[in-house]
């Protein structure tokens, strides 16, 4: 009786040991649990402001894209009108349009706040697809090149193609083209200077100059249809990804 005694103390205390081994357990596996958790909730949150920003880009991107293929398909107009003679009609209202149409030119701007955000950070790796943080890389790359393609065109625009036609053409008579289109009739009234049209079209200069803005066109659209390509399977893998959380 006395050994029965005696050893029922050491069991309390092993039981007790084990108990306490097994709440510290408990807890550390609860605090892990809560930090994935944390962790997911951030993920999930991040994917859908993502998202949010790579919808927007497309449509910005799908605007750009008809912008470009504006210019490539003016400029293809006006060098049928070029040569060593001028054409034997020219309907000046319809020039006019054309050269608007390669003067400026689009930009684009992508939604990036989320992106940037996640990069300056240093939180990008809560993407856990690494499928998905690679192609967000390459995305980042493409617009890169994207915006320089399109950096260039704007300077050849400014420093040849603005130029040559500026001594052609009277800017009041295009700007009220455009206003009109856009505005409709706004009092002003066309230049008297005269669009010397004929003499244009038989400048090799501008032949050259409106070439340049077709291949500008056709390079960014050949960077455009990359970048849609990468926001569509970007998109994808967001999508993915949402779907696949517990949240």
């Amino acid at each position: 009786m006395a050994e029965n005694a005696r050893q029922k103390p050491r069991g309390r205390i092993f039981a007790e040991g084990v108990l306490i081994v097994v709440s510290i357990l408990l807890a550390f596996g609860i605090e892990a649990w809560w930090a994935d958790y944390g962790e997911s909730r951030d993920e999930v949150e991040a994917l859908k402001y993502l998202r949010e920003d790579f919808v927007e880009t497309a449509q910005r991107l799908t605007s750009a894209s008809e912008g470009h293929r504006r210019i490539f398909e003016s400029s293809v107009r006006l060098l049928n009108m070029t040569g060593p003679t001028a054409p034997d009609q020219i309907n000046k209202l319809t020039v006019d349009s054309l050269l608007m149409d390669l003067i400026g030119g689009p930009r684009v701007f992508p939604v990036t706040a989320t992106l940037d955000a996640l990069m300056g950070s240093g939180r990008l790796d809560i993407i856990s697809s690494s499928e998905l943080r690679r192609e967000l890389a390459a995305w980042s790359a493409a617009m890169a090149e994207l915006q320089e393609t399109e950096r260039e065109a704007r300077v050849q625009m400014d420093q040849r193609f603005l130029p040559l036609i500026w001594d052609y053409v009277p800017v009041v008579t295009l700007d009220l083209t455009a206003l009109t289109e856009t505005y409709g009739d706004v009092g002003l009234t066309p230049s008297r200077f005269s669009r010397r049209y004929d003499a244009l079209f038989t400048e090799r200069r501008f032949e050259n100059s409106v070439e340049e803005r077709m291949n500008s066109s056709r390079n960014a659209l050949e960077r455009l249809s990359v970048a849609q390509e990468l926001v569509a399977k970007i998109l994808s893998l967001v999508d993915r990804e949402l779907a696949g959380s517990a949240l």
